[in-house]
Parts: C-alpha cells; sequence; structure tokens
C-alpha cells in the first residue's frame, strides 16, 4: 500500500518559529514525508527549507551557525556572499528605516534551496496578506526568496518585495494555513503563535502589548480556521515563554518544543495506522 498522503501546516510565530525544527524531526524519525506543505511567515521560512528537501538535522545546524550568539550571526552577515547587515536596511528618507525581507531571507536562507517554489521536492503554499484587500494571498509559484519575504513582513519592521500590492505578513489572515492541504488524508497543523503569559506583578511593557494583542488576534483565526476545515493532528509546541525576538535562544526553543516532537510521532502513527487498517 502506499503511504497515506500528509498535508503539513507550519503556522507563523516569529523566534518561536524555530520549534517547527523539532516537529520537522519528528517527521525524519518516523521516516515520513509530507505529500504537501504549506507556511506561514516563520513557518515558511523553515518549511521552504524542508519543502526543499534538507533534513531537520541540516536545518537545525544552519539555525545554530547562524544564531549560535550575537557576535557569530553579525560576523556571518558581514563576510556572507549573500549580502551584510547594511544590505538589510532600508535608508529611505522619507520612512522609517526597515530591514529589507528580500535580503534578510537571502541571507538566512540554507544553501540549495531553489530559486523558485514550483522547483522544490515538496510542493508547498507561502501564505501572504494583501495590506489593502485585507484577505490572504496563496504563494505557490514564483521567486521563493520573494514569497518568503512577503509572508515575514511586518509593517514597520520588515519590508516587503515591491509588486502591484502590498503584501504582509500572512499571520494577519491565516496564522496556521490548514486550508491549503484539504485533499491530504492526513492534516497536520503546527501553531507556535503562543499567547500573553505574566512575567510578574509588573504591567506588561508595550512591545509585550502589541505582541500579546496580535497573538490574542491569531489565536482566534486559528480556532476559527479549525471549525471550519478539517485538521487530524493539532500541536501546539510549549513556547508561550519566549518573546517574539529572541531568536537566539535556539536551544531553550529546541527544548521546551521536545515533548511536541515526541506527541507529533504518537499521533502520527496512530493516524497511519489506522488508515493502513481501514485500506486494508
Amino acid at each position: 500500500m502506499n503511504t497515506p498522503s500528509i498535508g503539513l501546516a507550519l503556522g507563523g510565530g516569529a523566534a518561536r518559529g524555530l520549534a517547527h525544527i523539532e516537529v520537522l524531526h519528528a517527521l525524519d524519525e518516523l521516516g515520513v514525508r509530507p505529500t504537501r506543505m504549506a507556511g506561514t511567515s516563520m513557518g515558511a521560512l523553515v518549511g521552504v527549507a524542508y519543502a526543499a528537501g534538507q533534513p531537520a538535522q541540516a536545518i537545525e545546524e544552519h539555525a545554530r551557525a547562524v544564531l549560535s550568539n550575537r557576535l557569530d550571526a553579525a560576523r556571518l552577515a558581514f563576510s556572507s556572499g549573500k549580502g551584510g547587515v547594511l544590505d538589510l536596511i532600508n535608508f529611505n528618507p522619507l520612512s522609517s528605516p526597515l530591514l529589507d525581507g528580500a535580503q534578510l531571507v537571502r541571507l538566512v536562507l540554507p544553501d540549495g534551496v531553489p530559486p523558485r517554489l514550483e522547483q522544490l521536492a515538496i510542493a508547498m503554499t507561502v501564505i501572504a496578506c494583501d495590506f489593502l484587500a485585507g484577505n490572504e494571498v496563496p504563494l505557490a509559484a514564483g521567486s521563493t526568496v520573494d514569497a518568503v519575504a512577503a509572508s515575514i513582513a511586518i509593517p514597520g519592521v520588515i519590508s516587503s518585495p515591491s509588486r502591484d500590492t502590498t503584501l504582509i505578513d500572512g499571520g494577519c489572515v491565516n496564522p496556521v494555513p490548514i486550508n491549503h492541504l484539504q485533499d491530504c488524508e492526513v492534516i497536520i497543523g503546527i501553531n507556535v503563535t503562543g499567547r500573553p503569559v505574566s512575567r510578574g506583578r509588573a504591567m506588561p511593557r508595550t512591545p509585550d502589548l502589541l505582541t500579546g494583542a496580535m497573538q490574542i488576534q491569531q489565536q482566534t483565526i486559528s480556532a476559527l480556521h479549525r471549525e471550519k476545515h478539517r485538521c487530524d493532528i493539532w500541536i501546539e509546541p510549549a513556547v508561550n515563554p519566549f518573546r517574539v525576538h529572541e531568536f537566539f535562544k535556539l536551544d531553550e526553543i529546541l527544548k521546551a518544543a521536545r515533548p511536541a516532537r515526541d506527541e507529533l510521532k504518537r499521533q502520527l502513527e496512530q493516524a497511519l495506522e489506522v488508515l493502513v487498517k481501514s485500506a486494508g
């Protein structure tokens, strides 16, 4: 019997999205590959590397090389042939400085990722949001760098590639894009949005209030999507303690996500066993 088709949706969550690496380890350990993938924001960034055929271990090692510490990351940025730190910044005098999204993606993507989405080994849809229309924009063909850059574009922080319409972070409309995988026999959704957490008796700082408000909105959107669309396995790694910018806490985030890795393996093994029995 052929292996049942598996759809994997990797959600957005900035630094919390590093937890996706543990999820990918679970798939590799089971020896299964998704038939289709969809990714939003950080899920798109991690996802295209995996969809290109890179195993979880290689993705983890690449992340560790980039994020091992601030000094090494800066050295990599300045020495990389893909561009340096100053190339990341848009110094347009008529606007606030922004990180150049496309240049950022070029800098952090591992080598070997195809230049076009349709060349990926696993079919993948990257989710962005049309700022003016207010709807999601699924990208399954075209420039890999531009698609991921659009998906991670945060207004005022990370710019999106120029095109006919303004695209921003896909998490604004579809934090965990399970709706693009409905033709698969097993659909897995990985939610790394997180939730606001108390940090003592002091009032939350403004950045925590802003990110917490977005988390509440994105969790609500995800819940509505789950009511409307099938999702057989829903995994939420324990990423709440980590702030969205804490990329240098790679080891802590991976450790916190390890139970989710084990839970995914358990649930996926059960789901595949049920499908095999029903087909036999």
